[in-house]
């Protein structure tokens, strides 16, 4: 895990807003695109708050498939459904006294936000196939890739919900909003990455680092230095060395005027995984199977 670093005043209130959430017990609800950090600072707030000796749990809500997801969060007793051979402790209980990081939170199945919602509110839970109740005393901090109060607008995502959630929140600005931070945060990885060398920038590879749009935000930079690190000799990195494309910062895609050939491409690019596309898209999963079917695709 890296820092949070950079000088710009959005960082300066990320790092400000990290210390006094720190400080509560409070939910948190941390949104930004995709790659900008939203673990990082989930991580921050853990680390600087009482709960720090304890458990961080991460999950990744659009990782597990919805049949499994109930079981994985709250865990199940021995013979609850076929397969289930032995007692499961679930990721809310495996956080006790420490953090639950429920990530890509805007992915969670309709049917279960009902249960994480009485969770919140409750702090107690029932494993599948069991009937007594269980007393869980963790703090929740969520994150999306997507805006959550659109979710609820288009129904996608609980009402109720979202303002529990977002007792606290915790918007990341994009990369490309950060200004020179890029170069902060690229000095960062090249002295990370290759501590033996003295590398340095030219003018004309800073300037298209600041003029990057960054799509995928702090984790394609860190990429772009890595690759850039292996494929050059110079110690002496120029702005051919990095192979970024040329992307206009207002051209980048909404929702609704993803083309066909970026949608393919992203599915592809994921091997079919639908969650991992619609992060790559800057969509939510909902959203990606819309234009599938807007498109009349046959996957």
């Amino acid at each position: 895990m890296y820092p949070l670093i950079g000088d710009s005043p959005s960082v300066k209130g990320l790092h400000c807003a990290i210390q006094k959430y720190a400080k509560c017990d409070a939910e948190v609800l941390i949104q930004g695109e995709t790659g900008v950090g939203k673990g990082l600072c989930a991580r921050l707030i853990h680390q600087a708050s009482p709960r720090r000796l304890a458990p961080f749990v991460e999950v990744n809500c659009g990782a597990i498939p919805s049949g499994l997801i109930a079981s994985e969060l709250f865990g199940h007793e021995k013979g609850a459904f076929t397969g289930a051979v032995s007692d499961h402790t679930g990721f809310i209980q495996q956080a006790n006294h420490g953090t639950l990081f429920l990530d890509e939170i805007g992915d969670m199945p309709a049917d279960l936000q009902i249960h994480l919602l009485h969770f919140l509110e409750s702090k107690q839970i029932h494993k599948v196939g069991a009937e007594r109740v269980i007393s869980v005393d963790c703090r929740v901090i969520a994150a999306s890739h997507v805006d959550l109060k659109q979710e609820v607008v288009q129904g996608n995502f609980r009402e109720d919900l979202y303002y529990r959630l977002n007792i606290l929140p915790l918007e990341i600005p994009p990369l490309r909003k950060r200004g020179a931070d890029v170069l902060v945060l690229a000095r960062f990885f090249l002295n990370k990455i290759a501590p033996s060398r003295q590398v340095s920038l030219t003018e004309d590879a800073r300037e298209q680092l600041i003029k990057h749009a960054w799509p995928g935000n702090v984790r394609e930079l860190r990429n772009v230095i890595q690759r850039a690190l292996i494929m050059s000799d110079d110690d002496n990195l120029e702005a051919a060395d990095f192979g970024l494309e040329v992307i206009d910062r207002q051209m980048l895609p909404a929702s609704d005027q993803i083309d066909l050939d970026y949608l393919l491409q992203a599915i592809s690019d994921n091997k079919h995984n639908m969650s991992a596309a619609a992060r790559q898209l800057g969509i939510s999963r909902t959203t990606l199977y819309r234009l599938i079917k807007k498109h009349n695709l046959q996957l």
